[in-house]
C-alpha cells in the first residue's frame, strides 16, 4: 500500500448543541412540497450556461427563459413572477490579476416572487455547466478551487454597490467564497439598477418570507450571502421568516463561521415534508464528491463513502473509491484518480480549517454503479453530483450536462501569485 500524507482536518461535528427548530410548510400553490420547489427554483438560475456574449446580453436572453420555466411549471410550484435580475457577472481578469474576458454567465442570481405565500426567493447559480475551457475558467480557478486562502467574515467581503450591516466577526470564508459572495452583492438588476441589498429592504415584511437557494457553488455561496447581509435577530424580525437553503454545496468556512450561520440560522426541520425536510442546513448526496470538499477528500477513518472519496490507493496497482475499486492496466485508471482527488485534496491549508454547515446526508436509489475505467468513474461523479439530486427530490432534470470542477483542476491555477495559493 501507498504511503498516505496525512493531513490533520479540524472534525464536522453536526447538530452538536444546536436545537433543531420545527415550523410549519408555506403554501405555494403547487403540487411540490416547500424543498422541492426551493429545489426546482434554485435550478432555474443555471438556464443560461449556455449562453454566450457579455454579461448584459445573456442577462437579456436569461430573464424571458427563467420566465418561461416558471410559467411552464405553475402547477408544481405555484405562480412565481421575477421581480429582480436576473443578473449576471463576468470576469474580467484571471486568478493571477491578468486582464482576461469571459463571455459566459459566470454568477448568476435572481429574484421571484410568490404572492399566495408572500414568499421571496433568491437563487444563485452553480457553476457555470458549459464545456469551453477559453471562455468558461472563472468558476473553476477563482471561486470553486480557490480556497488555499481564508479570509474574515464578514469584514473581509466589501462590494461597493452594497453596505456591510456591520455585525461581529463570524469565523472566516474561504477566498473563493469571498468572492463569489462580493460578485453577487454588487448586481444590479439590468432594469433597475437596484442591488438585492436594496431589493430586500424595500420588500421586508413581518408577513413576508424570504429563502435563499443554491446548489453546488450556489449551494456554498448562498449561506455566506444570507449571513453577510442578516447579521442577527434585529435583521430578521423586519420578516416573517428567512431561510436558507444549499444543495450539493462544499464547505465554505471555519467553525468560527459554521457558528456564525447556525447561530442566525439555526438547523429547522419542516413539518410533513419529505424528502429533506430542511432549511438552513446542506442537504447532500453521501455518493457526491463535492460536499466532500474541503473537509472529507480522503485520509478520514473509518473509509467508507459517507467519509472519503478514495483510499487504499496502491500506486500503478489499485485504488478503492466510494463507488468501489479501480484498477486499469497498469494500475493507470487507479493513478488517475488519485491523482485528480490529491490534488484538491492539497489545496487547503495545513491544519484544514474548513467545517462543514450543518447537514443532513441522504443516500441516492439506485445505489450509483461500479466504475471499470477513469473515465467511467468521471461520469458517475457527474450523475451523482446533478442527476441523483434531481432523483432524490423528484423533479425534471432542469439546465445544462453536469461540470464538477473540484476533479479537474482550472488552466491558470498554477499561474496564481503565492497569497492566493497558501493561507492567509
Amino acid at each position: 500500500m501507498a504511503e498516505r500524507s496525512f493531513k490533520p482536518r479540524v472534525p464536522t461535528i453536526q447538530g452538536e448543541g444546536i436545537h433543531m427548530k420545527v415550523v410549519q410548510p408555506l403554501n405555494t400553490g403547487g403540487s411540490y412540497n416547500n424543498t422541492q420547489t426551493a429545489y426546482q427554483l434554485s435550478r432555474f438560475s443555471g438556464l443560461g450556461d449556455n449562453q454566450t456574449g457579455t454579461a448584459a446580453s445573456i442577462a437579456k436572453v436569461l430573464g424571458p427563459i427563467i420566465d418561461k420555466a416558471l410559467n411552464q411549471n405553475t402547477q408544481t410550484l405555484g405562480v412565481w413572477v421575477r421581480v429582480w435580475g436576473p443578473c449576471v457577472y463576468q470576469a474580467t481578469q484571471d486568478c493571477s490579476g491578468k486582464g482576461r474576458v469571459s463571455n459566459v454567465a459566470d454568477n448568476v442570481m435572481y429574484v421571484a416572487h410568490n404572492a399566495q405565500a408572500n414568499c421571496y426567493f433568491v437563487g444563485v447559480a452553480g457553476t457555470n455547466g458549459k464545456v469551453d475551457p477559453d471562455h468558461n475558467w472563472y468558476d473553476t480557478d477563482c471561486l470553486d478551487n480557490n480556497v488555499s486562502t481564508l479570509v474574515p467574515f464578514p469584514s473581509g467581503i466589501t462590494p461597493t454597490n452594497s453596505t456591510s450591516p456591520g455585525g461581529p466577526s463570524a469565523g472566516n470564508v474561504s477566498l473563493g467564497a469571498a468572492m463569489g459572495t462580493t460578485n453577487l452583492l454588487n448586481m444590479q438588476d439590468p432594469v433597475t439598477g437596484h442591488t438585492l441589498q436594496w431589493l430586500l429592504n424595500a420588500m421586508k415584511s413581518t408577513s413576508a418570507t424570504l429563502i435563499f437557494a443554491g446548489h453546488s457553488l450556489g449551494g456554498s455561496l448562498c449561506p455566506t450571502l444570507a449571513r453577510w447581509l442578516f447579521t442577527g435577530f434585529n435583521d430578521l424580525q423586519a420578516w416573517k421568516a428567512v431561510y436558507v437553503f444549499p444543495t450539493a454545496a462544499p464547505s465554505t468556512g471555519d467553525q468560527g463561521f459554521v457558528n456564525g450561520f447556525s447561530t442566525v440560522f439555526p438547523p429547522t426541520s419542516i413539518t410533513g415534508v419529505s424528502p429533506s425536510g430542511y432549511w438552513n442546513q446542506v442537504i447532500w448526496n453521501e455518493y457526491d464528491v463535492v460536499p466532500h470538499g474541503w473537509t472529507n477528500l480522503m485520509n478520514v477513518q473509518p473509509y467508507n463513502p459517507q467519509n472519503d472519496v478514495v483510499w487504499d490507493y496502491v500506486k500503478n496497482t489499485s485504488i478503492q473509491t466510494l463507488y468501489g475499486p479501480l484498477t486499469g492496466l497498469w494500475g493507470l485508471d487507479a493513478n488517475l484518480t488519485y491523482d485528480a482527488i490529491n490534488a484538491k485534496y492539497q489545496l487547503p491549508p495545513t491544519p484544514n480549517p474548513y467545517v462543514r454547515l450543518q447537514a443532513q446526508m441522504f443516500t441516492p436509489s439506485p445505489l450509483p454503479p461500479q466504475p471499470s475505467t477513469f473515465s467511467d468513474f468521471m461520469n458517475i461523479v457527474g450523475a451523482q453530483h446533478i442527476n441523483a439530486y434531481d432523483a432524490h427530490f423528484g423533479v425534471p432534470a432542469t439546465v445544462a450536462p453536469p461540470r464538477v470542477d473540484m476533479v479537474s483542476p482550472g488552466p491558470d491555477v498554477e499561474a496564481r501569485p503565492e497569497n492566493m495559493r497558501s493561507t492567509a
